[in-house]
């Protein structure tokens, strides 16, 4: 390990203790050793996830993830609360440069993953507090993810990976919005059928806003941001590909995350 990405560990960890003594003295949270020993499990499985995820290049830049290593950290937000979030997302990034998995440091990186912890926490603890605000914006935010997949795609002319141009012609685009399309009645059906049990409803809504949000802020919008400034990578262009894949993995990740949070609750007792 270089010593930039030792003093960039050291750096981000004494931010760490620092934000664990604001938030004890400020809100009177407990650090339980058996909820510390969770977390930095679920910050060690994420980075095992993460080597294993695939990756696709951009211009000649490894730039599109495909993989589940977002779920951990997820885990740790929804369960513990979005402190606890924000510390397994940002663990898991000291991780994954103490071993060498990313070779250098990038704070806009470091953001997204204690964003991708901190984000199902306040979702949780606002759905918890407001249920009855909670279906309409959801709708608000399906329709804007969607709508702008859509839109995206239709004004797109070509994309451009690897150095390899593909045009989308109005059959190519017809298809890519109509598999966008074919993901919704999939989602309705599920939430129809979970009404049999109120509170399993509620839990898949408030994961669909969590996840939502993740794909929309950290992976549309931040994401490309972080890209375009180290690699100089068109941010349109990205957002087009991550906005259809966004649409594809708001609804596997929202039915994985339901699934393990509701056999992992038991782990928060």
């Amino acid at each position: 390990m270089n010593s930039q990405n030792l003093l960039y560990i050291a750096l981000i960890g004494l931010a760490l203790i620092v934000i664990f003594a604001i938030v004890h003295v400020t809100t009177k949270t407990k650090f339980e050793i058996r909820t510390m020993i969770i977390v930095s499990f679920m910050s060690l499985l994420s980075m095992v996830l993460a080597i294993y995820s695939m990756i696709i290049p951009l211009f000649g830049f490894p730039s599109l993830k495909f993989g589940f290593s977002q779920l951990p950290i997820m885990m740790a937000g929804a369960l513990f609360g979005p402190w606890w979030g924000m510390i397994c997302g940002v663990l898991e990034d000291l991780l994954e440069l103490a071993s060498g998995t990313i070779t250098s440091p990038y704070i806009g990186f470091t953001l997204n993953k204690a964003l991708i912890g901190i984000i199902p926490g306040l979702v949780f603890l606002l759905a918890a507090r407001y249920p009855k605000k909670l279906k309409p914006v959801l709708i608000g935010m399906v329709a804007i993810l969607y709508t702008a997949s859509i839109g995206f795609i239709l004004t797109t002319t070509s994309i451009t990976a690897s150095q390899v141009t593909y045009v989308l012609d109005p059959m190519v685009k017809a298809v890519m919005i109509g598999m966008i399309l074919a993901i919704l009645p999939v989602t309705f059906l599920v939430t129809r059928t979970l009404k049999q049990v109120d509170i399993k409803q509620v839990q898949f809504q408030t994961w669909l806003l969590a996840v939502i949000l993740i794909e929309v802020l950290v992976n549309v919008i931040l994401t490309p941001l972080w890209l375009q400034n180290m690699y100089g990578i068109p941010f349109v262009i990205q957002v087009v590909i991550r906005c259809v894949k966004a649409s594809f993995f708001v609804v596997l990740n929202t039915f994985l995350a339901h699934f393990i949070y509701q056999n992992l609750k038991r782990l928060k007792r």
